[in-house]
This record gives structure tokens, C-alpha cells and sequence, in this order.
């Protein structure tokens, strides 16, 4: 079964299931699919152990890793400390990291709106509601 892997804050106010909700959205306009979206969590959203033991655990597994993600939030207590990595950085590590499994897959980055939890990703435009209108005075 093939695998996305995209880091995120350990802030207990971002909602998994409505970030992997949108990965997945993600993943078909990608023309990708992947029947596993794991979630794993370090302070801030940095390349830490989580990630790492996940990478290797499915590259010995021989489940293929087909998409990753650096995703930070807007209301961050690690980024207030000055304790995040930026974006780049860490999907530079995170790059480097598949890498040296063996992995070849796309690493994009992104924000969360921590509010509600909407992903907002660097490389695509930020969807906005725009009324439709039959018309002056319809």
C-alpha cells in the first residue's frame, strides 16, 4: 500500500482527520494515491524522530512512499519560542531524510489555519469563494 507522510505541529487543536482529508484532495489533483496518510507530529512541525522512524519503518516494509509534506500552523508556541525550523529548511531535511532511504517522491510545504484546520499549500493558489451574479438586480 502505498504511503504520504506530512509533518505537522503537536498542537492538540489541529484536526488529523480534517488535514488528511485535504491530503488526499491533494494527492488526486497530484494524479497520486495513497491508501496510508500518516500524520507524524513534532514540536513546531520539525523533522524529528517521528518522521524519521515512520520513513524507515515503511522503506523496510517495502510500502512506497509516494507524497510528503511540511505543513506549519499559524498559531505555533514552538515558532513564538523562535523553536521552528522555516518551511524550506525542513523540507530540505525532510528531502534528505528520503533520500538517504532510497525514496524518491514530491516534498511540498504549506500553512494550516489552526481556526479550522485549512490547509493552505505553498505551490497551489489559496482557494476563495467568488459569488456568482445573473446580473444587476437578480
Amino acid at each position: 500500500m502505498a504511503a504520504a507522510l506530512i509533518g505537522v505541529c503537536v498542537d492538540p487543536r489541529l484536526n488529523h482527520e480534517i488535514i488528511r482529508l485535504q491530503v488526499r484532495q491533494r494527492l488526486e489533483r497530484s494524479g497520486l494515491r495513497a491508501e496510508r496518510i500518516y500524520l507524524p507530529n513534532e514540536q513546531g512541525g520539525n523533522l524529528g524522530t517521528g518522521f524519521r522512524n515512520t520513513a524507515q519503518l515503511l522503506a523496510r516494509a517495502g510500502e512506497p512512499i509516494v507524497f510528503c509534506a511540511v505543513l506549519h500552523h499559524d498559531d505555533c508556541l514552538a515558532a513564538r519560542q523562535g523553536q521552528r525550523t522555516d518551511l524550506a529548511t525542513s523540507a530540505k531535511e525532510m528531502a534528505t531524510e528520503l533520500g538517504r532511504l532510497g525514496v524518491i517522491c514530491p516534498v511540498v510545504t504549506g500553512q494550516i489555519r489552526t481556526a479550522h484546520s485549512q490547509v493552505l499549500w505553498t505551490d497551489e493558489p489559496e482557494y476563495r469563494y467568488v459569488p456568482f451574479s445573473f446580473g444587476v438586480g437578480s
